[in-house]
């Protein structure tokens, strides 16, 4: 039987897509279907048809959820991408035959909540669940590859130009040394009005990338810069790329986001323990949220969400079966202050029912990065004590 052991970054690019395993004996990402005549293990975005042209675009289109049509009719945006990552993911089972995936963060542009369940949908059609699957945009993605380098490279901020010809954008990470777990966080500036300027008059690509690369590094103390996309390619980039060598260490290539996912994939196959870093986004929640249950013969804190994860990929689900109790307790922990605020969720619905005649489904997903909206379910215990089918919710702002 083949064993859960691979950890893979996947990159989904609208032209190009790129996926890297995890090496346990190198410790760094390797790319899948890497060759001398390619170098960087591109593989088109493109699904083959039937006597037709290969379909191109679909990522971009799905994104911004906007019909395809196939045979004059409307495609399904999941089942496109679950044929996609099918194909894709060949790869890795024709490289590791005797291995399937342990964990798996697919990383695209922009995570928008929408276009993430979306991924999600595709990816459990192949039998891939969100317990071995991650989604993450590229900023978060940048995060992990720089914190899994040598300090030596983020003892100051870092930055990123990711040029694709399209579009132009900067990321800085900054990382708060004075607290602990580090918080990690990412700027952005966008600089697509410059890929315009450029599209216009193609003769100032030069002059335009590096006044915009000096403007977005301005003032700046920064330890390495990372150049990334097609769009830095060419012999144009060589002069700018040798002043920007000068007091700062740089890197260019194109496995930037498909290694950071890569590393993201370790991470978050590891169990769950005291980190030295926390990688946070404005859509990330910034708290950790956990009850008292009394279970394994004694009362204990369970949590059921850790800070860092994307408010919108938050669904989770917990039953309890009430002894007695009124009132759920529900505790809401700052990690870094260790304020613990308090919140009390009323089980008057079940009155009568719960002196262990009843379970309880408890469903926790946020509105945003600050709210979260708690749905209580009667599940009823056995044939004696149906459920009422109640459902009631209680939304908690921490604003």
């Amino acid at each position: 039987m083949s064993e859960h052991t691979l950890l893979l970054g996947y990159d989904l690019g609208n032209e190009k897509t790129q996926l890297a395993v995890f090496d346990s004996q190198t410790k760094e990402p390797k790319l899948v279907g890497q060759t001398q005549e390619n170098p960087y293990a591109m593989y088109d975005t493109a699904i083959l048809l039937d006597d037709q042209m290969p379909m191109t675009g679909f990522v971009d289109r799905i994104q911004k959820g906007q019909e395809i049509l196939i045979d004059g009719k409307v495609a399904d945006p999941v089942k496109i991408l679950a044929y996609y990552f099918r194909k894709t993911l060949m790869a890795t089972r024709q490289q590791y035959p005797s291995e399937t995936i342990l964990q798996l963060v697919v990383t695209v542009k922009e995570a928008t909540p929408e276009f993430v369940q979306i991924l999600y949908d595709a990816l459990d059609l192949l039998g891939i669940g969100k317990d071995r699957a991650c989604v993450l945009g590229h900023k978060q993605t940048f995060l992990y590859y720089m914190m899994a380098q040598k300090k030596e490279l983020w003892v100051n901020d870092v930055g990123v130009f990711d040029y694709d010809g399209n579009g132009l954008r900067y990321y800085q990470m900054q990382v708060d040394r004075r607290k602990k777990p580090m918080p990690v966080r990412v700027d952005e500036k966008n600089f697509d009005e410059a890929v315009r300027t450029i599209q216009q008059d193609p003769t100032t690509q030069a002059v335009v990338l590096e006044n915009v690369v000096y403007r977005g590094i301005h003032k700046q103390i920064l330890s390495s810069l990372y150049m990334t996309g097609s769009g830095f390619q060419g012999e144009w980039s060589d002069e700018l790329m040798r002043k920007l060598c000068v007091g700062r260490r740089l890197f260019q290539g194109d496995n930037l986001y498909v290694s950071g996912a890569c590393y993201a994939a370790r991470e978050l196959s590891q169990k769950e323990g005291e980190k030295e870093y926390l990688i946070l986004d404005d859509d990330c929640v910034m708290n950790q949220w956990m009850t008292t249950f009394y279970t394994d013969a004694k009362e204990q804190e369970v949590v059921i969400v850790q800070p860092g994860v994307p408010w919108y990929q938050v669904d989770e689900e917990i039953e309890v079966i009430p002894d007695g109790d009124t009132e759920l307790d529900l505790k809401v922990c700052d990690i870094f202050t260790k304020e613990v605020r308090q919140f009390m969720i009323g089980m008057d619905p079940v009155i009568g029912k719960k002196d262990r005649h009843c379970r309880l489904k408890i469903r926790f997903r946020f509105k945003d990065a600050n709210t979260c909206i708690v749905t209580v379910k009667d599940e009823g215990f056995g044939e004696f004590f149906p459920t009422s089918n109640r459902i009631w919710e209680k939304t908690i702002s921490l604003r």
